[in-house]
């Protein structure tokens, strides 16, 4: 087994088992947290899961060499330019630059986009929006087609990437859960002002 992971403290580390994980409909998972990416092969049918409010999870897929990979970030960019996942600009950067030494190529690989919700109604300015924006500007800009998105709403989901670019959206109907979401996206709200100045399902989307 075969697996890469960047993790929150930007290292690259390999692994031959997962270390983190979650099921999902009774089959095993490496579950990713936010600041946090991982790549796996196909042939080692393992998939990748994460949680997502604002968040936003951009996923690749290099059909040729049937290798996937899938971030999770929380904002765009940082101000300071910090070399960390937890921006989309260098989640990105970090993902691909990897799947590039594993000899993925840029024109067989396309892209999915996950979350971006509006978990707290009351913000006019959009983390999730915003980071749904800059996934799709990236992609375009590096000429990586997007082929399906499941972003916005109100409601975080749980995403499952799996084997052949399979890929399974889980809309969360959970209070508590909700309240936590809502939690995490305050403190987001928190820091981009201060940077600029298992759960229910309710729906399942194949996507």
């Amino acid at each position: 087994m075969k697996i890469i992971k960047g993790t929150v403290d930007s290292k690259i580390v390999k692994l031959s088992r997962p270390d983190a994980i979650k099921y999902i409909r009774n089959k095993e998972t490496l579950g990713i947290i936010g600041g946090e990416f991982a790549i796996t092969y196909d042939e080692d049918d393992l998939p990748i899961t994460t949680l997502l409010g604002s968040c936003v999870a951009v996923m690749l897929y290099d059909a040729a060499l049937q290798v996937k990979g899938m971030n999770h970030f929380l904002l765009p960019t940082s101000c300071a330019q910090g070399t960390s996942c937890r921006f989309g600009l260098y989640a990105m950067e970090a993902m691909l630059n990897e799947m590039y030494k594993l000899g993925c190529r840029k024109e067989n690989i396309s892209a999915k986009i996950a979350g971006g919700a509006n978990i707290l109604h009351d913000l006019s300015d959009s983390i999730g929006e915003r980071n749904v924006l800059f996934a799709r500007q990236f992609c375009r800009s590096e000429g990586i087609r997007i082929v399906a998105e499941n972003v916005l709403g109100s409601n975080g989901r749980v995403v499952m990437l799996d084997r052949d670019f399979q890929t399974i959206a889980k809309t969360i109907a959970n209070r508590s859960m909700d309240e936590k979401l809502a939690q995490a996206d305050r403190a987001l709200a928190r820091a981009v002002n201060k940077t600029e100045s298992a759960p229910a399902e309710s729906g399942v989307t194949l996507f």
